[in-house]
């Protein structure tokens, strides 16, 4: 079905511009003035914004084998409610995905289920080379290491099975950034304890030194290959500070969860917040609003990484890390960032236009005539109730959010999918419309 969408604000890379939008073909034909011949369905926006579909590169959607937690169809779906229309899947599954037949099959499964566009990851071993180097990057995001334990059985290392990835990969390298042997002593040291005795415990059983030494011995590797590589979910005030040096092929990411919660929280939440690497001081939340505003940090993602309740309700030791960050993201970036004078654009900029140009995804992302009709209609003045747990009006599988029962600034209004009126007014519509992502 073609559209024609009345009385928007439309967020470009230029600026804003207000007029009417032709969707036709599943593509904007028209951003701004519409043509006397254009036909299609009226849609009346009334004034709402109109802004390019976020693209999260960073999530943890479950499938294969990890189903009870998610899927994609209802993942994507809480995505979809969020106002993201791409999102990028990590590869630590069941079994994991660390093979080109894996990556093949996970991506056929995906067809016709998932209501937003995507891309799934290959997981990194010390034995997988072979199948990296035979990686298309036309087709496959990325290439995920992951330096220190997490859930799923996926971890490397040998720095020198490290140094071969980073100079041998035909796609970009994501890293999980932790010192394992750092990890592991702090383990020891905590073993035992609990949150009544320990309210930070999980950040003290995974300290800052543990990511910092890992950044640290990342960048001063990077020089050695031009292979683009990327940080993910940068937590400390020392990352920031050694990012700021960085070579050009490097980027980095930070997650909503560590730019809303400090291990200050953690007596409240224990682990529901409990999330790898773990939350940090009010000192580093700073520094990572900083490095997002001056552009060290370019990227945010979510990490959205569902659990069940009573998975979380364990004690700490056996409780899962992971935290569920679907459902509700444009509202929430909104909220924390409108308290510190953010602009939308800025959002728009760090989960959309960033991550588009970086992936280098081809005819998506910002608001361009020709490319893909991904969009979201979004209100900035209406508001948005997450509900509590349990709550079957969440759109997530594990039926919780950390931000439940609060109300946050601005609505997802409407959601288009190449084209398709995929969400409105808190409803779905028509069957699943997202596509394999390409990459120039």
């Amino acid at each position: 079905m073609n559209w024609i969408l009345r009385e928007v604000r439309i967020l470009t890379p230029q600026g804003e511009v207000e007029g009417d939008v032709w969707i036709q073909g599943g593509r904007w034909v028209a951003l701004g003035r519409v043509p006397d011949r254009a036909t299609g369905q009226t849609f009346l926006a009334k004034g709402a914004y109109l802004l390019p579909g976020l693209v999260d590169t960073h999530v943890h959607f479950r499938e294969p084998g990890l189903t009870h937690k998610g899927t994609f169809y209802t993942e994507s779906r809480a995505a979809l409610a969020g106002g993201v229309t791409t999102a990028f899947d990590m590869p630590n599954t069941t079994p994991p995905i660390t093979t080109r037949a894996r990556w093949e099959e996970k991506m056929h499964r995906l067809e016709g289920r998932s209501w937003t566009n995507f891309g799934c990851y290959v997981g990194a071993t010390s034995t997988n080379l072979a199948e990296l180097r035979g990686l298309d990057p036309r087709q496959v995001p990325g290439v995920k290491v992951f330096l220190a334990s997490s859930t799923g059985d996926l971890l490397v290392t040998d720095e020198t099975v490290v140094r071969r990835i980073l100079r041998e990969s035909p796609v970009r390298v994501l890293f999980h950034s932790e010192r394992e042997a750092l990890i592991q002593a702090a383990r020891q040291r905590w073993e035992g304890r609990n949150w009544e005795e320990v309210p930070d415990l999980h950040t003290r059983a995974r300290p800052p030194e543990a990511c910092i030494e890992s950044t640290r011995w990342l960048l001063s590797i990077a020089k050695e290959s031009s292979v683009p590589l990327h940080i993910l979910h940068v937590t400390t005030a020392e990352e920031v500070a050694l990012l700021q040096s960085r070579p050009a092929h490097v980027s980095a990411e930070t997650c909503p969860v560590y730019l809303t919660w400090t291990a200050a929280d953690f007596p409240a939440y224990r682990n529901l917040l409990k999330c790898n690497p773990a939350l940090k001081f009010a000192a580093d939340q700073e520094a990572l609003w900083k490095g997002l505003l001056e552009g060290t940090l370019e990227v945010v993602g979510t990490d959205h990484a569902p659990h069940l309740w009573p998975e979380k309700e364990q004690p700490y030791p056996l409780a899962p890390s992971g935290v569920p960050s679907h459902g509700y993201l444009l509202p929430w970036l909104w909220t924390i960032g409108r308290a510190r004078g953010v602009p939308l654009s800025f959002w728009v900029e760090k989960a959309c236009h960033t991550p588009a140009r970086l992936w280098r995804l081809r005819d998506r992302g910002p608001l361009v005539e020709g490319y893909w009709a991904d969009g979201v209609l979004f209100d900035p003045e209406g508001k948005t109730v997450v509900p509590i747990q349990g709550d079957p009006r969440h759109f997530s599988k594990c039926r919780w959010h950390p931000l439940g029962g609060r109300v946050l600034q601005g609505q997802v209004r409407a959601v288009w999918v190449n084209g398709s009126l995929s969400y409105y007014g808190g409803a779905f519509y028509g069957a699943p419309a997202g596509q394999a992502v390409e990459m120039d």
